[in-house]
């Protein structure tokens, strides 16, 4: 169901704060648990479709290796994430623009990372075979919004664990947040935990080289009705370093929906189809194989869809901005 609202909301963090009501357990008191995700189910996360559109010059097998590394995969990173939704109605016979702007008004959550990266063990409960395991440690975040970041702050010491393939694809993931940890602070950083799955840069099985252009096509984590297509093309390979421009597109999975609110005024009761969805995006990022997210840029998107009553009816606008940036 829309929710008919002029102003940001935060509805994107409600969506994946509700997805992840399953999954995120408080962290045990007692200390002598050697694994914190112990009891802890995992989340099956779908697998993308992957096509090269172009193998480009002297092609090279890309893989993650961040599980050989010889320090152990210990790494430290810091990562925003910022969404924002506007949503508004038209007048009947309103000329409306189908072309997404680019970017809004947003919420940015930023938070630093402690990352651990070794080989996957063997599979437990709902896992599947991988290559690699990868722990992320939250550590004192912020918050655009000065009230909400002291919440974030307090949510130092949320885990997220993942399971993934060489080539990046994750399988699985387990969320794990601190016994005292504000609710306001865990519906900030469970979505931007999220992001980084639905953003994590998968590579093709086949050999790829400078030039090469690719698409991943999959659910964006955390949203069940928004399916996402990342083009990645390759800007350059120097040993480790992978550089990407990346653009994005979004379309909704469910192309019609029921109105049930007074601020619809005339399509209140009514069924709505989607009349067009459109993406803005721009991004490019630089990913180092050893580690298991990009070292350094940022991708961008907006994604306006048109809700449509038909003739004569009003119409419902609503534009959904995502943004992620690495090496904060």
């Amino acid at each position: 169901m829309l929710s008919f609202t002029r102003s940001v909301t935060r509805s994107v963090t409600r969506t994946a704060t509700a997805l992840a009501a399953g999954l995120v357990f408080t962290l045990a008191a007692c200390s002598s648990e050697s694994d914190p995700f112990d009891g802890i189910p995992a989340f099956p996360v779908d697998a993308p479709e992957v096509t090269v559109l172009n193998e480009g010059e002297n092609p090279v097998r890309l893989a993650y290796r961040d599980q050989d590394n010889a320090d152990g995969g210990e790494w430290s990173t810091t990562v925003a994430v910022s969404t924002g939704v506007d949503q508004h109605t038209e007048a009947p016979g309103t000329a409306v623009d189908p072309h997404a702007p680019a970017g809004g008004d947003l919420d940015t959550t930023t938070l630093p990372l402690s990352v651990t990266s070794g080989t996957a063990p063997a599979p437990g409960d709902g896992e599947q075979d991988a290559a690699r395991q990868v722990d992320f440690t939250v550590g004192s975040g912020k918050h655009s919004d000065l009230a909400v970041g002291q919440d974030v702050a307090a949510t130092e010491g949320f885990l997220m664990r993942w399971r993934a393939g060489e080539d990046g694809t994750v399988s699985t993931l387990k969320l794990s947040s601190p016994a005292d940890a504000p609710e306001r602070g865990r519906q900030a950083v469970e979505p931007t935990l999220l992001a980084l799955v639905t953003n994590a840069v998968v590579f093709p099985q086949q050999p790829v080289g400078v030039g090469a252009v690719w698409t991943v096509a999959s659910r964006v984590v955390g949203d069940a009705t928004l399916q996402r297509t990342t083009t990645y093309t390759v800007t350059a390979i120097d040993g480790d370093s992978v550089s990407l421009d990346v653009s994005v597109a979004e379309q909704p999975s469910q192309r019609s929906l029921r109105i049930d609110a007074q601020a619809a005024g005339a399509l209140d009761g009514s069924d709505v189809e989607v009349e067009s969805a459109e993406t803005t995006s721009q991004g490019s990022v630089v990913v180092d194989l050893a580690h298991p997210l990009p070292v350094s840029g940022q991708v961008a998107a907006t994604t306006r869809l048109v809700y449509s009553g038909g003739d004569g009816k009003a119409r419902v606008v609503q534009d959904t901005t995502r943004a992620v940036q690495y090496g904060v």
